[in-house]
């Protein structure tokens, strides 16, 4: 009987095969000695096969657990970026907020220092008069006993100038309160503008600091998914991450209803925008990397990083978190089994539950998942099932 040979790094399947062909070597030519003999040395062999392929297997276990290590830092690096995006956003238009208020604070200041200036000029010269005529005058009234209808006249008058002068100094010292008021909420803006920008530089250094160790990250995952059935496996579990996710929405979300004098999501095919600016660089079915086997089930569109993400259509947050392959991914859902996927987002907007109207910014544009390039991820489903977006989107538009 001629002896199979078991190569180094057969699989199990192989080496049971293998035992099947010894179990009934006898039935071959050849005396019992060296049917013995083969018999000893294919053990030997498939021990071997054996021992090796266990090796195997543990490096393999070795290496899933690296890389699902590395992929679970790349996920806590990629939102926590998204997280300080957003956080600087917000510091951002706080600060722009509060330069505003600032500048309406100083004109404020501005209009009620010519105010006091004004009335100071006011009550000098009221105090001015009192004190050349007042006291002069009331004598010569208090004098003049002869003829009662004028004191009655003249206590009058007295009696308005002085009201006048006791109004025009409450005025004075109620503008000099706003002024210092005023002068209090300047200061209050300054240092609060001046904590939002020390706030806003240590996000930022943090921010620079994350995306340093999302490169090294990143790289290391790349360095350890070089071949191509690794990247296919790779892409493959992705596709299926994916599909679970959305298997799991589908069977979870209550249908929701329309808004009122809404478009229904089907009646809009062909007249929904795209959700970003930017140039189509990979279509629905179009090959999705080196392998012809996998295709794009949706549209990946090149936009500048950090640009806004708007919603095609009305519709409600469903998920809003990092998933392998997508990064950091959202999920609107727009009643009658209609879902739509943006990812590789840079930074998430809106939280699960959320509402948003057509056009709403939900996102910015980035790099998360993996991308080398900021792009975004765009896919329209239905009942779980892939549509192509250029039937339902104005691609030109």
């Amino acid at each position: 009987m001629q002896r199979q040979r078991v190569s180094k790094g057969l699989c199990s399947g192989r080496a049971l095969v293998l035992l099947l062909v010894l179990s009934s070597g006898g039935m071959a030519a050849g005396t019992v000695a060296a049917q013995e003999k083969d018999s000893r040395e294919a053990r030997a062999e498939l021990k071997q096969t054996e021992e090796e392929i266990a090796r195997l297997k543990a490096l393999l276990d070795d290496f899933k657990q690296e890389m699902s290590g590395l992929e679970s830092n790349l996920k806590e690096s990629e939102s926590e970026i998204g997280r300080l995006r957003r956080e600087s956003q917000k510091i951002e238009q706080q600060i722009k907020e509060g330069e505003t208020s600032l500048l309406d604070l100083h004109k404020q200041a501005a209009a009620l220092q010519v105010a006091l200036s004004e009335q100071e000029v006011q009550v000098v010269r009221q105090i001015r008069a009192a004190y050349m005529a007042g006291q002069q005058d009331y004598l010569k009234m208090v004098l003049n006993q002869d003829d009662p209808a004028r004191v009655a006249r003249m206590m009058r008058y007295y009696e308005y100038v002085s009201r006048a002068r006791v109004t025009e100094m409450s005025r004075y010292t109620d503008t000099l309160e706003q002024v210092r008021l005023a002068s209090a909420s300047i200061a209050d803006q300054q240092t609060a503008l001046r904590r939002d920008r020390e706030q806003l530089a240590a996000n930022q250094q943090q921010l620079q600091a994350e995306q340093a160790s999302r490169g090294k990250l990143l790289a290391g995952l790349q360095s350890r998914s070089r071949s191509q059935s690794e990247k296919l496996k790779s892409a493959q579990a992705e596709r299926a991450g994916l599909e679970k996710l959305i298997k799991s929405i589908d069977e979870a979300i209550v249908s929701i209803p329309t808004p009122a004098g809404s478009l229904p999501f089907a009646q809009a095919k062909g007249k929904l925008p795209l959700p970003v600016k930017g140039r189509v660089q990979a279509r629905f079915g179009s090959q999705r990397g080196e392998d012809a086997r996998l295709k794009w089930d949706g549209l990946l569109i090149a936009s500048e990083q950090g640009s806004n993400v708007h919603a095609v259509h009305g519709g409600r947050v469903v998920f809003a978190d990092w998933l392998r392959g997508s990064g950091l991914l959202l999920i609107l859902d727009h009643g009658a089994g209609y879902l739509s996927l943006y990812g590789h987002n840079q930074s998430l907007l809106k939280e699960v539950g959320s509402w948003v109207q057509p056009g709403e910014v939900i996102s910015t544009v980035g790099t998360s998942g993996g991308l080398s390039t900021s792009s975004l991820y765009f896919s329209i489903r239905h009942q779980g099932r892939a549509l192509d977006p250029a039937a339902w989107c104005m691609l030109s538009g």
